[in-house]
């Protein structure tokens, strides 16, 4: 869907021709950003400073900080433990638009079965995955008591045969969760009016305002002080968007962000600023032409050393994972200590990495003839498809050379279970046969409420088995317990 609209927004608005202007600045807070080191194979553990990207000296000189002694010293802050001990746990989440709701699932069933893996220290997002981002960075938190459900609602918070409902205010895991349930696509995504009109009239097909104002609701006040409090604990969150007016991919740093509450006399009005800032990211990252308008936001620019004010889409279009320079990061602090960095990586895959043939059915019967709209979804996928398998395959190299790895991916390669995205079987009818259902009920421009709905409990069911496509084992023991 996202590659359909892609195409048909080039075409109407090479008809249109006309311009349209930058969105507002929703917040005035500079969120600070690093330029992301275009692709490559991963680099070896003798990686050194001067060979390593600004964004990794960025994090190993500590020049954003990451416990600055003024915020963390502050008594709403003081007194956080430090991080768990021993070796350095990321957890890396990719894009996939409504597919997220596989993720989201997941890690609700893998909580519910006592599964969850270990603390991480560090959290990447790209896309939807940046939207799951904060809530799992805070899963093993309290849940912020000043959160506003209002929202609350969707399909899938009826669950499935035999599993308990999905409920708020329970864990941040849950929340998230819920987070991906909607009853119609305008909970998240309201469509401009008059269609291909409409587009150009307005450069989008949609607008995620009400995915703002939901995100603004829970990303409230405790949450952001939660995310301060593991910030000052040495743990970090970042999320990858990609900047229209560059073009480059770039990694904004939550946690720096979430300390910038704290600074002077840490306003109430500062604190709204940087929630807006904070949700803000997330649609940005989020944020695929021209199925969303694009997001101005104010960074400050570690490679530039300047603040600007620029135009932000979905991190995806540059990447669909990122670890890079955080893992070249870390061992840029180990080799400075005498020691190495041993860790290990979750990796969750919130889209299918494989490609289907362009006709249903025989190779040797191909497509009889094409069109520029067919061909131009075709190529975009292709496009797409290739950048996701390079930086998870990217991933997967750095998890092996710091010696531990698991991966869930969407698909049900090497699990061991029958069960598809496809097939699954959610109050009486396969995913498949709901998304059709959502197709003839409302056409959707990107997110379907019932195959969501199927969605979320087939990533459940999986983190309840504990089915993971791969699990290597990491240095001085397994991956994960069973």
């Amino acid at each position: 869907m996202r590659r359909a609209i892609a195409v048909i927004s080039l075409f109407l608005s090479s008809l249109a021709g006309c311009a349209h202007p930058r969105p507002a600045l929703w917040s005035s807070v500079a969120i600070p950003a690093t330029t992301i080191a275009p692709g490559g194979a991963a680099q070896g553990p003798s990686i050194r400073t001067a060979e390593a990207s600004t964004f990794a000296r960025q994090i190993a000189s500590g020049t954003d900080a990451r416990r600055p002694a003024e915020a963390c010293a502050l008594p709403q802050l003081a007194g956080a433990p430090p991080r768990n001990p021993g070796p350095v746990r990321y957890l890396v989440l990719s894009g996939g638009s409504l597919h997220g709701a596989f993720g989201a699932g997941f890690f609700l069933g893998l909580q519910e079965s006592t599964l969850l893996p270990d603390e991480p220290d560090v959290v990447t997002g790209v896309s939807t995955g940046s939207l799951q981002a904060a809530f799992l960075f805070l899963a093993r938190e309290r849940v912020p008591a000043d959160r506003d459900y209002r929202w609350q609602g969707g399909f899938a918070m009826e669950p499935g045969d035999g599993l308990p409902p999905i409920r708020v205010g329970q864990s941040n895991v849950e929340d998230l969760a819920a987070a991906y349930t909607i009853r119609k696509e305008a909970d998240i995504l309201k469509a401009v009016p008059l269609g291909g009109i409409g587009l150009l009239l307005n450069g989008t097909l949609g607008q995620l305002t009400p995915l703002r104002d939901r995100l603004f609701a829970l990303i409230s006040p405790e949450t952001i002080h939660e995310i301060a409090i593991e910030a000052c604990r040495g743990r970090q969150l970042f999320v990858g968007v990609t900047d229209v007016d560059d073009g480059q991919a770039y990694a904004l740093d939550l946690t720096s962000l979430a300390l910038r509450a704290y600074d002077g006399n840490a306003t109430p009005q500062l604190m709204t600023l940087v929630r807006k800032a904070f949700v803000e990211s997330l649609i940005a990252s989020s944020s695929v032409p021209a199925g969303a308008k694009p997001v101005s936001l104010r960074i400050r620019d570690f490679d530039r050393n300047d603040h600007r004010i620029n135009l932000f889409v979905d991190g995806g279009a540059r990447f669909g994972v990122f670890l890079q320079e955080i893992r070249n990061a870390r061992m840029i602090e180990a080799l400075a200590s005498g020691g190495r960095a041993p860790g290990d990586v979750t990796l969750v895959v919130n889209t299918e990495l494989s490609m289907d043939p362009w006709k249903d059915g025989d190779l040797h019967d191909p497509k009889a003839g094409w069109l520029l709209t067919t061909l131009g979804l075709r190529t975009i996928d292709i496009l797409e498809n290739q950048v996701y398998r390079l930086s998870v395959g990217d991933v997967e190299t750095m998890a092996g050379d710091l010696g531990g790895l698991r991966v869930s991916y969407i698909a049900n390669d090497g699990t061991g279970s029958d069960d598809t995205p496809d097939s699954h079987v959610y109050r009486g009818q396969a995913c498949s046969a709901w998304h059709a259902l959502d197709e003839a009920r409302g056409h959707p421009i990107q997110f379907y409420p019932t195959y969501m709905g199927c969605l979320i409990d087939y990533g459940r069911q999986r983190g309840r088995q504990n089915l993971w496509n791969k699990r290597i084992l990491a240095q001085g023991g397994p991956a994960h317990a069973p």
